[in-house]
């Protein structure tokens, strides 16, 4: 293996006398002890006391074989202890030299810890019960030791009966809000009845919640985000057969860069284990010649079905290739996804183990902390190959990834996507508004048969507060309600809410009229208890047309009858989805180090964004280009390959199309963690297609060389540069750190160019990167940077969108300048066509020009201002 290893451990003695002692340090020099000597000649620059940074854990330390980088994560410790939320890190070239640098230490510690008790009263037990109660798990059965420890160092019990994993403990500190330490039981549960993986604290005295984190990460998707018109562009691919003669090492899979059924044809792969990073194939557990299973099972993933929710307890299905290990089965989309549960299973496993070999090349390897049983290195931690669920029954419309800390197992998580069921409501004659209507059946209550109507009269709602919105009880016209058809206005009040107050008034079924223009959504709701009923959705149109004969008074007779919905589609089939998910785990277990689980918890991280970018690059082909929209989810949300996807802008180079900024955040709907986190991915998708343009596409994405594969190694080295807890400048810095290191600043003007252009420039600030509100957004190149540029590079900076353009056209340009910049629109002749000056602030956001008077052609646009001259060609149609 490519890996060299330091050891992931320190025990408090051993540091403290790393640190004590010169003469030894000084025989014994090695990056480790470097780097803590470093710690502590810059505690002052830190803001730090010898004290604080006195004796610090090393949760885990090594170094890279191919660039001799040697990266060491630590904690700050109290009497002891390890100190919670002080995850620091710090790196150093090949030289020993230090290149970054980052502390979350408190400076002075033993002033924040001195009113915090010093021995617990709770026994680690007795810590392990206060965790489930507080996290709302049955009480434990027997605890048995599985591995011993002293408290500080930490100790691991049985499953008690209500894990799935043995249940770590560990004594700590962790700081509250207010500063002060308080002394915790850290304890990791992942519970057997549902999809959370809780890594929690409890008052060690107390027993009251401190903290918990989540070390599960989802992907669900909003019922709005499902529409009438998203169904009607969905494709149905053709049945692929399986060949007619078993071929031994084989998959009969959706290969590399295909993402999904509608976006090409399954293949026929044959041997792809990468000889380097999976030696003895995908099927080894031994590292003996030969494998140990002939089901889709070995050192980088076990994959088998979950429709039962059983969080592999006891383990589903999997399909068996046989001695041969021919995985070749048939796949009839038309059919449902247990019918073709072999070949979902196999594409599962097939795209975990391409995950785990593209990305050790990129530096997610063993000594890193990436998924095996065995690592044949020997560094790193094995006994955590990923548990891929397929057909996962624990949910709908969701995928989700856990990533423990390195030598614990990862689970992930793929769902099945139900169709939108199609209903049609028929108003029977002589009314005015006889006739059919198109609706969308609702996401919960009783489903719609698509034999036996439902029929009755239709009932405008009159409620409480005199409306048609059924948010208030009791209705005045609950009388005309029994048996019949309610119909009630979208607005002010859940889904679920409407229907279950029109249950209440006695109407057999709910017609929900939508109050903005367009298709009916599918209605969806989390307090759905009690709701039996079923309800539909119709347009706005439709619905004003029926509620103008319904507000007379009128009741016409109707019906609702439902449509055979088509077959869930299968999450294992949509491989961006499953490179977003095993994304996660890339980027939780290398950014703060393999040994830390929880450093992407706070509010402005981007665990989204580095996910949906590793699910974008996978699925990336020969001949794409970036300027091309791209959507995430297409093929489950049921949209064609060129659809929105399910985040709020495709992806895409092209501003027009995708105008994301940092600016954005905190905004909605960019407070949710996937919209935050599609900022970033913007931003990464920008990256990987200049470099593109300078470098070129390889098609080998094992390669070092092309611009796909450098920017892919760029963001991966950033993750481990970056601190724990980043925001986007800090990922935006470990970027530029990585390309310093790694490529001798090679591409330090392009990486700023990127990121000023989405809102990260140099004059950007961050804030807290707990905190979505507090930042400002930048869109300047560095002065220095931008000096002794060659003009040809400059005019890159000058971004025009869209282009074509036709009445309008932004101009936009990260540069700043004291005298106002003149703006020249001219004819291919040098005519100018049009011109003014503005402040260079305006430039920087978008200068929005009215292009309605220009003839259609191409033109130049020139900006003159302090900074330089910039220009490039726009072309107008109309």
């Amino acid at each position: 293996m490519k890996t060299s290893f330091t050891p992931t451990i320190c025990r408090p003695l051993l540091v403290a006398a790393l640190l004590a002692a010169p003469g030894l340090a000084a025989a014994q020099t090695t990056p480790l002890t470097t780097a803590l000597q470093q710690l502590s000649s810059r505690s002052a620059k830190l803001g730090l006391t010898e004290a604080d940074v006195l004796n610090p854990a090393v949760t885990s330390s090594y170094t890279e074989a191919d660039a001799g980088v040697t990266h060491v994560y630590l904690r700050q410790r109290y009497q002891g202890l390890e100190v919670y939320g002080t995850e620091s890190d710090l790196h150093l070239d090949r030289s020993q030299k230090v290149v970054s640098l980052h502390s979350a230490f408190i400076a002075n510690v033993a002033n924040a810890g001195r009113a915090a008790a010093t021995t617990p009263t709770l026994t680690p037990v007795q810590a392990v019960a206060a965790a489930a109660r507080a996290l709302n798990l049955p009480a434990p059965g027997s605890l048995n030791v599985v591995k011993d420890g002293t408290p500080a160092e930490g100790l691991t019990f049985s499953e008690g009966g209500i894990s799935l994993d043995p249940i770590p403990v560990k004594l700590m500190y962790q700081a509250r809000p207010s500063g002060e330490l308080v002394l915790v039981w850290d304890v990791t549960i992942a519970p057997k009845a549902n999809d959370h993986y809780w890594n929690a604290r409890v008052d060690a005295r107390t027993g009251q919640l401190v903290d918990r984190t989540d070390l599960t990460v989802s992907e669900p998707i909003s019922f709005l985000e499902l529409t009438e018109k998203a169904l009607a562009t969905a494709a149905w691919p053709q049945a692929t057969p399986t060949g007619t003669t078993a071929v031994p090492n084989s998959y009969n899979v959706l290969p590399i860069t295909v993402e999904s059924p509608n976006h090409g044809s399954r293949q026929l792969v044959v041997n792809p284990a990468d000889a380097t990073y999976s030696p003895f194939g995908w099927h080894d557990t031994n590292g003996v010649t030969g494998p140990e299973y002939t089901i889709t099972r070995g050192n980088n993933v076990h994959a088998y079905e979950d429709r039962a929710a059983r969080n592999g307890n006891p383990i589903g299905y999997s399909p068996d290739g046989g001695p041969d290990l021919s995985f070749d089965f048939p796949l009839d989309l038309t059919l449902s996804p247990q019918a073709n549960q072999d070949a979902a299973i196999t594409n599962l496993f097939y795209w975990n183990n391409l995950m785990h070999d593209v990305m050790a090349y990129k530096g997610f390897n063993e000594v890193s902390g990436n998924f095996q049983v065995k690592n044949y290195s020997n560094t790193g931690l094995g006994n955590d190959d990923v548990r891929a669920e397929a057909q996962d029954g624990g949910g709908t419309n969701n995928a989700n990834f856990s990533t423990p800390v390195d030598g614990s197992r990862p689970r992930m998580q793929m769902y099945l996507w139900p169709g939108i069921i199609r209903a049609t409501l028929t108003v029977a004659q002589p009314s005015p508004v006889a006739g059919n209507y198109a609706g969308v059946a609702a996401g919960f209550g009783k489903k719609l048969s698509s034999t036996t109507p439902v029929t009755g009269n239709l009932v405008l709602v009159n409620d409480a507060a005199a409306t048609s919105l059924g948010c208030t009880v009791p209705f005045t016209n609950a009388a005309a309600m029994t048996g019949n058809i309610a119909v009630v206005d979208r607005g002010s009040c859940d889904f679920t809410a409407k229907v279950r107050n029109a249950q209440n008034a006695g109407a057999k079924a709910v017609i929900v009229v939508n109050n903005v223009a367009g298709d009916p959504t599918v209605m969806g709701g989390t307090d759905t208890v009690g709701v039996r009923i079923p309800s539909i959705m119709i347009s706005l149109a439709d619905g004003t047309t029926l509620k103008n004969n319904l507000s007379g008074g009128a009741t016409p007779a109707a019906s609702l009858i439902g449509q055979v919905p088509p077959p869930d589609r299968d999450g294992d089939y949509d491989n961006g989805v499953i490179a977003h998910e095993y994304g996660h785990g890339i980027s939780n277990r290398l950014t703060g180090g393999p040994a830390v689980a929880n450093c992407l918890n706070n509010a402005e991280q981007m665990g989204e964004g580095w996910s949906d970018f590793f699910g974008l690059w996978m699925t990336t082909k020969p001949g794409d280009q970036g300027a091309t929209p791209r959507g995430i989810g297409t093929y489950v949300s049921y949209q064609a390959t060129t659809g929105a996807g399910i985040r709020p802008q495709r992806y895409s180079t092209d501003f027009a199309i995708n105008n994301q900024t940092y600016a954005m955040i905190g905004v909605a709907p960019y407070t949710a963690v996937h919209a935050v986190g599609s900022v970033w991915c913007a931003t990464l998708w920008d990256l990987n297609w200049k470099l593109v343009d300078r470098y070129g596409y390889n098609r080998n994405l094992k390669a070092t060389t092309g611009g796909n594969n450098i920017a892919l190694k760029l963001v991966m080295d950033g993750l481990k540069l970056q601190n724990c807890r980043p925001g986007f400048l800090d990922g935006r810095d470990a970027i530029l750190r990585a390309d310093s290191i790694y490529n001798n600043k090679a591409n330090t003007y392009l990486i700023w160019q990127v990121f000023a252009r989405r809102g990260m420039g140099i004059d950007a600030e961050q804030g807290s990167s707990n905190s979505l509100t507090d930042q400002v957004a930048g869109y300047l190149i560095p002065t220095r940077v931008l000096a002794n540029q060659p003009q040809q590079e400059r005019d890159q900076l000058l971004d025009l969108y869209p282009n074509p353009a036709s009445n309008d056209l932004t101009v936009r340009l990260p540069v700043s300048s004291k005298s106002p910049v003149q703006v020249t629109v001219l004819t291919v002749l040098g005519k100018t066509v049009l011109t003014q000056a503005v402040r260079s602030t305006e430039l920087q956001q978008g200068l929005h020009l009215n292009t309605a008077s220009l003839a259609p052609g191409l033109y130049i646009v020139q900006l003159r201002s302090d900074a330089g001259s910039f220009t490039k060609k726009v072309l107008i149609q109309h």
